[in-house]
């Protein structure tokens, strides 16, 4: 078993962007479906915090890949006042995604419609949009608009982008699991005939149901069905996958620096102290003597 086997999945998503209109749209879908699956096991994840993870972690790579300046980390993280907590989803530019929900285990009503009331578990506050590169650390804040996280993204790109955009994200949640997960965005650019605008307004209006689409009949139907009628093109799929950085020896350097008083309580009059990693659930056990040695 290797190092990291405790830390990855063999599941793979797909990524898929492109340019259309004749280069005044930029768009950009994923699908994670068998991603989020390993991940809701891994963490036990109600129906509703796998819906309200698996939209931040598809906005989080579509982000990532649609940027100007490709950052090496981006963080989408969801801060409302409901009781589903604080929602946080991490991409990298290697493929890489992770995530954690405060209240993994919230069970909500459905709404009037049966559906999952992300908006209701997510309530007010806002979304933050960290960029990690090797010129420094970008932070955008704005308030969130329903907490269905599709329409806050779509605000975001708005207020902080300057950037007009579509943006749908959905997870067709099932009792035996996650059934399908992903998203697109689009992204009109300065200049964009009216015709172009109203033709990709008109495609988007009629495309309800994102998870449903790739559900039946894959990611593919999604970029066909937002960008009918307009020349396009995409470039090469990436693969996507979940993979945590966790690493035993970052821990007990943390934990090395605390005061001592703190780790006498953390380890609760034992000799080893024990602690689990809230993107993977892996637990590592470290003795006093390792913490030790891990700040000489």
């Amino acid at each position: 078993m290797s190092k990291d086997s405790k830390k990855q999945d063999g599941a793979v998503g797909t990524m898929i962007t492109g340019g259309a209109g004749a280069g005044f749209v930029r768009w950009g879908a994923v699908e994670i479906s068998p991603v989020l699956e390993a991940v809701r096991k891994r963490l036990d994840l109600s129906p509703i915090a796998a819906a309200a993870l698996g939209r931040c972690l598809s906005g989080a790579a579509l982000l990532l890949r649609l940027s100007n300046k490709t950052p090496t980390r981006l963080m989408v993280r969801v801060a409302g006042d409901g009781p589903l907590g604080e929602v946080l989803a991490e991409a990298d530019a290697e493929g890489n995604l992770r995530g954690q929900v405060e209240n993994p285990r919230l069970e909500l009503p459905p709404t009037k419609e049966g559906k999952l009331d992300v908006g209701a578990a997510v309530g007010e506050g806002s979304l933050i949009v960290e960029r990690l590169s090797r010129e420094g650390h970008q932070k955008s804040v704005v308030n969130l608009v329903t907490g269905e996280i599709g329409d806050d993204l779509a605000h975001f790109l708005a207020q902080s982008e300057q950037t007009r955009s579509a943006v749908m994200v959905g997870v067709l949640a099932k009792p035996f699991g996650v059934a399908a997960a992903g998203g697109f965005i689009g992204e009109l650019l300065p200049g964009a005939p009216n015709e172009l605008i109203d033709r990709f307004a008109q495609n988007v209006s009629c495309l309800r149901g994102v998870s449903r689409l790739i559900e039946k009949e894959g990611i593919d139907a999604v970029i066909t069905n937002a960008l009918d009628g307009i020349d396009h093109f995409s470039i090469e799929p990436r693969p996507l996958r979940f993979h945590c950085r966790c690493s035993r020896e970052r821990l007990a350097e943390r934990l090395g620096a605390l005061p001592e008083g703190e780790l006498d309580h953390l380890a609760g009059g034992q000799p080893v102290i024990e602690a689990i990693c809230r993107f993977c659930g892996t637990v590592y056990q470290l003795s006093r003597q390792e913490l030790a040695l891990s700040i000489q």
